[in-house]
């Protein structure tokens, strides 16, 4: 009689024990709104969303990725820009000098204004972003783009290698232009050391326009203006390219994050009115429990083990 009331006993204390457990993962449940809190719960389920949830880790960095370089591009769009009205006020210097009489007073003007937009335009081609990298010297970007040598020529000291930024699982995109490209491989001498030369032109008193020598530097000034202008052209058109692609791959990535997401919700998804009625039930089995347990608990038997 005595070993019936202990295991009576026992079994009541155990399935409050149970009960009691049932009754704080579906609190747990309730609390956060997901039936999935451990892998026990549903192993399938579980695997699934852990598996969405590492796409949706993969397409954030991707989101990241193009974010970062958009606004890269648009850094060096902005630069070429301001090549190009640089470049533009040059033209405009060889076309006023070309069109008439200069005066030595006019013609070292406008070398003086030549030197200055050569300067210039130096500046823009050793342009660094925040993190002091050189953004037009290629792999080399802690090396200044452009520099002159000891004869006062200037070299591009770059090279004309791209780096990429990955913006999906098997998509990559050059995230950097090189001076290579649309300034010292355009056909022509650069523009830079060609400059130089018609401001040398234009400060000497003997020549002026109508010269021999005077013309040949300037249709030279105006040719390489004319490719490096048409090679600048063409890197802010490829730019234009690759910020489409990106616009259209984050659209098409924001996109397969909110399905991830969705994917997620439902399968973590908690049915309320399911788990509310079992909270409930669960909640008074274990008053039923209880009253067994504390009846059982005051039987003179019981009392006498």
């Amino acid at each position: 009689m005595r070993v019936a009331m202990f295991n009576m006993y026992s079994a009541n204390l155990h399935s409050m024990q149970q009960t009691l457990s049932q009754l704080g993962q579906l609190d747990q449940q309730l609390s956060s709104g997901k039936a999935l809190l451990r892998p026990s719960d549903d192993p399938i389920g579980k695997v699934k969303v852990l598996n969405c949830e590492r796409d949706l880790a993969k397409t954030s960095q991707y989101i990241s990725n193009i974010d970062s370089l958009s606004t890269s591009l648009g850094r060096v769009e902005t630069y070429l820009d301001s090549l190009v009205q640089a470049q533009s006020r040059m033209r405009e210097i060889v076309i006023s000098a070309n069109s008439g009489q200069l005066s030595a007073a006019d013609q070292q003007g406008y070398a003086d204004e030549l030197s200055a937009l050569m300067d210039t335009c130096v500046d823009i081609l050793n342009a660094r972003d925040a993190d002091g990298n050189y953004l037009f010297s290629g792999n080399l970007s802690r090396t200044p783009a452009v520099a002159q040598d000891s004869s006062g020529r200037y070299q591009f000291q770059g090279d004309a290698q791209h780096r990429q930024v990955q913006i999906a699982a098997d998509s990559w995109v050059d995230a950097n232009v090189t001076a290579q490209e649309f300034w010292f491989g355009n056909g022509s001498q650069d523009l830079l050391n060609q400059a130089a030369e018609y401001v040398e032109v234009l400060r000497d008193p003997a020549k002026a326009p109508g010269d021999a020598d005077f013309e040949a530097v300037a249709g030279a000034m105006m040719q390489s203006l004319d490719d490096t202008l048409s090679s600048i052209g063409a890197a802010i058109t490829d730019i234009g390219g690759k910020q489409n692609r990106l616009s259209l791959g984050k659209s098409s990535h924001q996109e397969m994050a909110l399905f991830t997401k969705e994917v997620i919700g439902e399968t973590e998804a908690l049915d309320y009115p399911a788990a509310t009625s079992e909270f409930q039930m669960k909640l008074t089995a274990l008053r039923v429990s209880q009253q067994s347990f504390v009846k059982i608990s005051q039987l003179t038997l019981f009392n006498q083990l």
